[in-house]
């Protein structure tokens, strides 16, 4: 049988259920979720109470098709830009090693 490597903190017998981690860990999460909201809030304010200002020459619609065409242009970009790095590491180049006879 196969000896398994070694697989970090399972195998230091490290225990994260410490006073110490979990009173950490809590003032982490509440730090990570509610104090973020401040920030938001006040830029969320601040948007809030600017005046309206009415369309003009130089206002960009969005009723129209450009519009829409740019943000499913840009989702479909963005997207693609983001799951290609997987795609390129795994299944494509994983078909060019087959074709080369060097898969394993």
């Amino acid at each position: 049988m196969p000896t398994r490597p070694a697989q970090g903190i399972t195998e230091a017998r490290f225990s994260a259920n410490t006073l110490f981690f979990n009173v950490t860990i809590g003032f982490a999460t509440l730090i990570g979720r509610f104090l973020m909201i401040v920030p938001m809030l006040a830029v969320a304010g601040s948007l809030a109470a600017k005046k309206i200002v009415p369309p003009s020459a130089g206002t960009f619609p969005t009723d129209g098709a450009l519009f829409v065409g740019l943000v499913v242009g840009v989702i479909l970009i963005v997207g693609g830009l983001t799951f290609f790095p997987a795609l390129a590491l795994g299944p494509i180049v994983e078909h060019f090693a087959m074709l080369k006879n060097t898969l394993y």
